[in-house]
């Protein structure tokens, strides 16, 4: 009796996900059991190269902090534990952060899962959509009673990443031209903004960390300004909004 073909298929892909299928596979096939086993050693091998360097596009970073043989460890044991369920592989290593967070136990390395969460937000900005902004004379036009009652329409390319490390600073020091920072116990607030086709870090105070949140999250100007006030009170919102408007963190009104 023949093998139904899905049932064969799924078990290809588990003897590529993990070896020990492998023999489950080969008593399915009619190939030689060497010939079989060589050829999808091939194959398991050259998935799992194009998952690595997959994961090493997306990390660039991390991939130098780490060194390349930790990187690669950290690879395969990812792979293990999250393998790719797209044929997209920009979106192979989206659980990468979370996983840092409970593969790594060195304290030394504590900071890795951040610099990945931020790096990730740096990746996905990259794929996202391009909507039209507001200039800066429209603006000036809405009027400060009718803005700070308005919502804001946030740039889709925009994240923001809180650590306590130094993750924008590491981030920028690793890009051309860059300085690696001489400490990395600070607190930061990243925000990933996308101004016009590349994306890069820049900084925020903990007022605008959590007042850009609550404008995603649907909030008005106003209302997001109280928040930000509370936990800071030497928040400025129009200081703040103009940064905004210049690295179009936010495009518009919402409507």
């Amino acid at each position: 009796m023949k093998t139904p073909f899905v049932d064969l298929e799924r078990a290809f892909a588990d003897a590529i996900h993990d070896p020990r299928e492998e023999i489950a596979l080969l008593e399915q096939l009619a190939t030689g059991r060497s010939v079989a086993a060589s050829r999808l050693a091939i194959y398991r091998g050259n998935v799992q190269s194009h998952w690595h360097a997959a994961l090493a596009n997306t990390y660039p970073v991390l991939l130098a902090l780490a060194g390349a043989a930790y990187f690669a460890r950290l690879a395969r044991a990812y792979a293990n534990a999250c393998p790719s369920d797209s044929g997209d592989l920009n979106r192979y290593g989206a659980h990468l952060p979370a996983f840092i967070g409970n593969w790594e136990r060195d304290s030394r390395y504590e900071y890795f899962g951040d610099i990945a969460r931020l790096e990730w937000a740096v990746h996905t900005a990259w794929y996202a959509d391009d909507p039209n902004a507001l200039s800066a004379q429209q603006w000036r036009q809405i009027g400060s009673e009718k803005l700070l009652a308005s919502r804001l329409a946030t740039h889709p390319a925009c994240s923001v990443v809180h650590s306590r490390y130094a993750i924008a600073d590491i981030w920028r020091g690793h890009q051309p031209g860059g300085t690696f920072p001489r400490s990395i116990d600070a607190p930061a607030w990243a925000l990933v903004v996308r101004p016009r086709w590349r994306p890069f870090v820049i900084d925020q105070d903990r007022g605008g960390h959590a007042a850009f949140i609550a404008l995603q999250r649907g909030h008005t100007l106003n209302e997001a300004t109280d928040i930000a006030l509370d936990v800071d009170a030497q928040f400025d919102i129009a200081s703040q909004l103009q940064s905004w408007i210049m690295v179009c963190a936010v495009t518009g009104l919402v409507t």
